[in-house]
């Protein structure tokens, strides 16, 4: 895989859909300014870009030995959420976040006999149970309505790293292939700040940015490697339909 290239690639393709859905409905939304919905149930849809932040013992010793950094970890996010209303400008969220980031990583220092990297893949794959707040900050009249939110997040997660690795522990060093797998459960939190745009009476597009915080400590087959951290930042954008 490519690194930086391609984490600045997404991200522009990402920012060019969120602008893009704020010139599509920004005309549509302006004919029902002053108009506010009465349906009290919505669902929300996202799909966005997340990066991990990568601020632990097991990231750390990763960018020293291996190739590459925790944002090359960078991909696709996926969400759903159902909402309700409590009551004006305030909604209930609940809903889940998936997320599966792959990166092929060498050895910085290593090659084998014959000159070639010692590689393996690298993937992490999280899904969440989400829980918050979101509140509006203008009514849902308006052709644009700002929101914030705040929630805590139930973090399922799994790393695997697949492919040749290097035995330090044998004189001289062997290069042998194998698989490696951890998994658990962690809690967390998550911060949101957006943008919804109406563009009818039941249907709005909405654009927003997310920072995913959790974190747990490894076991199984990496016991030994500290604290993973599974936090990090999701730009999405989405469509929301109230019922």
């Amino acid at each position: 895989m490519g690194g930086q290239p391609m984490s600045r690639s997404k991200t522009m393709w990402v920012g060019a859909a969120l602008l893009g859905l704020g010139l599509a409905a920004a005309p549509a939304s302006a004919q029902y300014y002053g108009y506010r919905p009465a349906a009290e149930n919505g669902l929300r849809i996202r799909l966005g870009l997340f990066t991990p932040e990568g601020g632990s013992a097991y990231w750390d010793e990763k960018s020293r030995d291996f190739t590459g950094e925790p944002d090359d970890f960078e991909d696709v996010s996926f969400g759903i959420e159902y909402q309700r209303e409590l009551m004006p400008m305030l909604h209930l969220l609940l809903g889940g976040t998936f997320f599966e980031g792959v990166h092929d990583q060498s050895y910085r220092d290593f090659e084998d006999e014959r000159g070639r990297p010692i590689s393996h893949t690298a993937s992490l794959e999280t899904a969440s149970f989400d829980a918050g707040l979101r509140l509006d900050l203008a009514p849902g009249g308006t052709p644009l309505v700002p929101y914030i939110g705040a929630g805590g997040k139930l973090v399922s997660w799994t790393l695997i790293e697949d492919g040749d690795f290097i035995d330090f522990s044998t004189s001289p060093p062997e290069i042998f292939t194998d698989l490696f797998e951890a998994e658990g459960t962690a809690t967390g939190y998550f911060l949101l700040l957006g943008v919804e745009v109406p563009v009818g009476r039941s249907f709005s597009f909405f654009a927003e940015g997310r920072w995913h915080e959790a974190s747990d400590d490894l076991a199984d087959d990496f016991e030994d490697f500290g604290e993973l951290d599974l936090s990090g930042r999701e730009l999405a954008a989405g469509v929301s339909w109230r019922f």
